[in-house]
């Protein structure tokens, strides 16, 4: 059989934004795929209606899109080359440019250009459009300029590219770099005239939107200085342009929608179990302003189970007759659920594996999905399971060996883990094998039994891959996520009785040879084993943390999300030493195991930073370093980077493991 390669992810086909037509008689997605002789991602956009399932625009820039009406759809694309974007931004400003696209033939044509960064459109019923758009707090209404006005405007900020005075905080997210004075606004565009109205503050950042006859009802904050880490709930006329705001800050919203008449709001106010608290579900009544508690469930909303074969937008929730739609993630796989407005959750979608995105149409769903070590494809469900409607990914792995996880449960502080085993190919319990010990992001995401390409890669050279999901994982609801002030101890038990479990199942692992992994929170953790065991033969830390105190103030980590760390005043010295206790680089000096470095230089969710102490120190106290620097990349670089620097960072770990494993 053919063994998957170092560079077999470049073969791969991924599936997004997943959307139903009005009528619900098409599905139009977006099917991503790399062109290996460019090095880059190609984005196609597809239509479906039926069996049939044709290319509708193959330029490989496709953005956000949208369907105007059954018969036509409107898409965000950039046919320009990087260096004429980059000219045509700084001398004219950004811009968004829409293409109409009818879907009973002939080409695509420009419908129209906005003069700043939008998304997020929502068609009312009057065929005029709601959107967000991104503005500047110093210039907010820069896209209503034109001509010497707009040219003048952008010239100063030309002028003063080089400085950046920061007065607010956050000031930097990863992915979008600095962000201060940034703000996304809520804009009516009327589609006859072609004009643009922002209907919220310069201050107000909109997080999510609905819309219920003339009114719109948005998530939102109103700050000048400091982001609150709580959100308000805004009612917006339409008609006369007034904006109130109806809830004060009390939650962390996720998203709001209506279910008839009825707003349904899921949020958080993490009273419990802090900032990444599974939300709950409210209703809000409009008229008296009332929230009430309409289903306190311990869910996982969202797709958290971890894999690097995803590209593109995902769905969060979707509102569909008489129910709320939203994918959680339980044990054993993510699934499809609603909630109705009785408060009663019933699962639409049950699978073993990933679903990654989906669309609902009066209850008839499509979703994306990986199940059974299967690559993505599109699926119908329906009463007898799901039926698989593409075969986008099927010669891929045709006679390729992919190998099956293998399920394995540890126990330790009353707790189960769950984790699993890959093997290679005609794997002998006779023989000896070297082994890699894979440790997932977050901590609130999961592995699980979904088709993972580098640890296939691992297996396919003749690596034991093994990986769990330890306490601070998701899918089993808030107390077993809630690492609190634990960071370090109750998780780094669990994964080490994890690994004692398998050589105790698996005898044929060398022990001698236990490479380890892991990014973000799998690096802090990589870290911290370095740091408290030897029993590794080598490491590679990839994005990782390595100083809590250091991380404080210079990421898009809210402050105030240090009190997972630390339970008093960071800047106190009772809050100072307790982020002092849980950093990997307090405990450096115990370090004898060799280690790589994987970082980017524009991750503003772990700086960079914290790559460069671990590494001064490793090279201070002579153990074996090395330290690879991705330019241009962010945090995000093992998903979605540059295909070539996904591949040299495969390629550099591989080749790690592999000295220390010869």
């Amino acid at each position: 059989m053919k063994k998957i390669a170092l560079d077999t992810f470049m073969d791969f086909r991924m599936l997004s934004s997943l959307t139903f037509s009005p009528d619900g008689s098409k599905l139009a997605y977006v099917l991503t795929e790399i062109d290996r002789e460019k090095k880059e991602y190609i984005s196609r956009l597809r239509l479906r209606a039926g069996d049939d399932d044709c290319s509708m625009v193959s330029d490989g820039k496709i953005g956000e899109f949208f369907f105007e009406d059954n018969e036509h759809l409107l898409f965000a694309t950039d046919r320009r080359d990087e260096k004429k974007k980059e000219k045509d931004t700084e001398e004219n400003g950004p811009s968004t440019v829409l293409y109409r696209l009818p879907l009973t033939g002939g080409e695509a044509e420009k419908a129209y250009e906005l003069p700043l960064d939008a998304g997020g459109f929502k068609l009312l019923p009057d065929g005029n459009w709601l959107m967000t758009g991104e503005i500047s707090t110093e210039n907010p209404d820069l896209y209503l300029l034109d001509g010497e006005k707009r040219k003048k405007a952008l010239k100063k900020l030309s002028e003063e590219k080089d400085y950046e005075v920061l007065t607010e905080s956050p000031f930097v997210f990863n992915g979008r770099g600095l962000i201060q004075g940034k703000r996304s606004a809520l804009f009516l565009f009327r589609v006859k005239e072609k004009k643009l109205r922002r209907l919220t503050g310069k201050n107000t950042d909109v997080g999510t939107f609905r819309f219920h006859g003339k009114e719109v009802y948005f998530s939102g904050v109103n700050y000048r200085n400091r982001r609150p880490n709580r959100d308000c709930l805004y009612r917006l006329d339409l008609e006369t342009g007034k904006t109130e705001q109806v809830l004060g800050p009390r939650l962390m919203i996720y998203s709001i929608e209506f279910i008839g008449d009825v707003l349904v709001v899921i949020g958080a106010d993490g009273k419990r179990f802090g900032d990444n608290e599974n939300p709950c579900f409210y209703t809000f009544d409009t008229q008296t302003r009332e929230l009430k508690l309409l289903c306190e469930a311990d869910e996982s909303l969202g797709n958290a189970m971890l894999t690097d074969v995803e590209y593109g937008a995902s769905r969060f929730t979707k509102a569909d007759e008489d129910y709320l739609y939203f994918p959680a993630l339980d044990r054993d796989g993510c699934k499809l659920k609603r909630i109705g407005p009785d408060g009663v959750i019933e699962t639409a979608v049950s699978t073993e594996g990933l679903l990654s995105d989906y669309d609902v149409h009066k209850g008839n769903v499509i979703f994306a999905g990986m199940f059974e070590m299967k690559l993505p494809e599109l699926y119908h469900a329906e009463e007898s399971g799901a039926r698989c409607l593409t075969s986008w990914n099927a010669e891929v792995l045709k006679e390729t060996y992919v190998a099956r996880p293998q399920p394995l449960q540890a126990e330790l502080d009353g707790e189960e883990i769950d984790g699993w085993v890959l093997l290679p190919e005609d794997y002998d319990p006779q023989k000896k094998y070297p082994a890699v010990l894979d440790i997932h992001g977050g901590p609130k995401c999961a592995y699980g039994p979904v088709f993972f390409h580098e640890m296939q890669a691992w297996a396919a050279k003749g690596y034991i891959v093994f990986f769990c999901n330890p306490h601070g994982s998701d899918g089993r609801g808030n107390a077993f996520a809630y690492l609190d002030l634990q960071w370090g101890s109750i998780d780094y038990r669990q994964i080490m009785a994890f690994t004692d479990k398998v050589l105790e199942k698996y005898p044929a692992v060398d022990t001698e040879r236990i490479c380890c992994t892991g990014g973000s929170y799998g690096g802090y953790m990589s870290n911290w084993i370095l740091g408290h065991t030897d029993r590794f033969c080598c490491i590679a830390t990839q994005r990782s943390i390595s100083n809590w105190v250091s991380m404080y103030g210079i990421s898009d980590i809210p402050p105030i999300s240090n009190f997972e760390v630390c339970s008093a005043d960071p800047y106190s010295e009772k809050g100072f030493a307790e982020m002092w206790d849980v950093s990997p680089l307090k405990y450096v000096r115990n370090a004898k195991t060799p280690t790589l470095i994987i970082h980017s230089d524009e991750d503003h969710r772990c700086p960079i930073a914290e790559g460069y102490q671990l590494y001064t120190a490793l090279v201070y106290l002579r153990v074996p370093a090395r330290m690879v620097v991705f330019h241009g990349e962010n945090h995000e670089l093992s998903r979605t980077g540059k295909p070539e620097h996904r591949l040299r960072r495969l390629e550099e770990i591989t080749a790690w493991f592999d000295k220390y494993t010869k």
